[in-house]
């Protein structure tokens, strides 16, 4: 059944990290809680552009700070490799661990989710469900989506079918997750506050598993903690490392920085570092950067010009002349060759060549393959 409303906790406005928040990042999170598209498992598909639509005096620049600036409170988990967004204590908040349908289909749709980030931070969410009420499925689910299972497993449905020991009200019983836990820290109660990501079970797996490394460093309660939580987690993957490096660079790089500016940093330095841009690349982009006043927009731009006043100084003014010679006779045959039709030859060589950074050599051998396939073929 669609979603036709959303349900807002009234202690949300008492909370403390909910209130320091950006009246953006507020509002954008109003408008994600109340998407129709969020499944039942708290998950939406990154869609900055369209989230910006309803807003025409934010650009997408602001949303997306907003989006960071949630993330980094933890009102969201935000995976931008997969593009994947989880509203982190929906399930809680929306208080669908009641009715035992609607719990089944959240638990089904959780293992649609891509990322190890977001299956991490679901997971804590879970096992953090009153077990009186749900019955031992929602940890059965965690297990299972942090060893990376795609599909609902035998004994997670065996364990749908294990009802919770107490009946549930319209009263909020005294377990759930709304009223904190049974050690409240001074943090209000509100949707995203550290008490409600922070309860006496979960700890330890959150800070060891649940987004950044850089983020389970900061939670962590000493240094040694810290450093073998992030330091020897077998469970740190790829993504995580890239995110780690991606805060190394910035703060190493770029002066200091409001905390939704320096989010917006590491999201455009993550998919420069994906792409195999080596750090000191990056590393000078952002030093650039920060004697500038241009937009955070504008670091792959700097990026691009280091990357390439590194390939100019690795190459004399002959081999450029060259290779602009090259070009401009390579790009005339391959005009040619399209206003033809030509699919033979030379002519089909020019059209389905993808070269990665041609150069007069790159092009000359591509031409000279194409000479020596067709000779062969006529003498065949």
């Amino acid at each position: 059944m669609a979603r036709d409303h959303a349900r807002i906790n009234l202690s949300i406005w008492h909370d403390e990290e909910f209130i320091n928040l950006s009246l953006a990042a507020k509002l954008l999170y109003l408008q994600l809680v109340s998407q129709p598209r969020l499944s039942y498992a708290g998950v939406l598909d990154l869609a900055a552009k369209r989230w910006a639509r309803p807003h025409p005096d934010l650009s997408l620049t602001e949303i997306r700070a907003a989006l960071s600036e949630l993330d980094a409170a933890r009102f969201v988990v935000i995976d931008q490799e997969t593009e994947e967004l989880l509203v982190r204590s929906f399930i809680r908040n929306d208080e669908l661990f009641k009715q035992p349908n609607v719990l089944r289909g959240a638990l089904r749709v959780a293992f649609d989710i891509e990322s190890p980030i977001l299956r991490a931070a679901l997971a804590t969410e879970l096992r953090r469900l009153p077990v009186d009420i749900t019955g031992p499925a929602p940890s059965a689910t965690a297990d299972a989506l942090e060893a990376g299972a795609r599909e609902m497993p035998p004994e997670v449905k065996a364990a749908l079918s294990v009802r919770g020991s107490a009946r549930t009200s319209s009263a909020r019983p005294k377990a759930a997750p709304a009223k904190g836990s049974a050690k409240p820290s001074p943090t209000g109660p509100g949707e995203g506050s550290r008490e409600r990501e922070t309860g006496e079970t979960s700890l330890p797996l959150r800070s060891k598993k649940v987004g950044s490394p850089a983020r389970a460093a900061r939670d962590a309660s000493s240094p040694e903690r810290a450093q073998g939580e992030t330091g020897h987690d077998p469970d740190r993957s790829e993504r995580q490392l890239r995110r780690e490096e991606a805060e190394r660079l910035v703060d190493f790089y770029a002066e200091s920085l409001p905390a939704r500016v320096r989010a917006q940093l590491v999201a455009e330095v993550i998919p420069l570092l994906r792409e195999g841009i080596s750090s000191a690349v990056v590393g000078s982009g952002l030093a650039a950067w920060s004697s500038k006043t241009l937009p955070v927009s504008f670091l792959a731009m700097l990026v691009g010009e280091r990357m390439r006043a590194a390939r100019v100084a690795g190459t004399d003014t002959k081999k450029r002349a060259r290779d602009a010679e090259m070009v401009e006779r390579f790009e005339g045959l391959r005009a040619s060759a399209i206003a033809e039709d030509e699919q033979h030859g030379v002519g089909l060589a020019v059209r389905q060549a993808r070269p990665q950074h041609a150069d007069a050599e790159q092009l000359t051998a591509i031409l000279d393959n194409a000479l020596t396939s067709t000779a062969s073929e006529l003498a065949a």
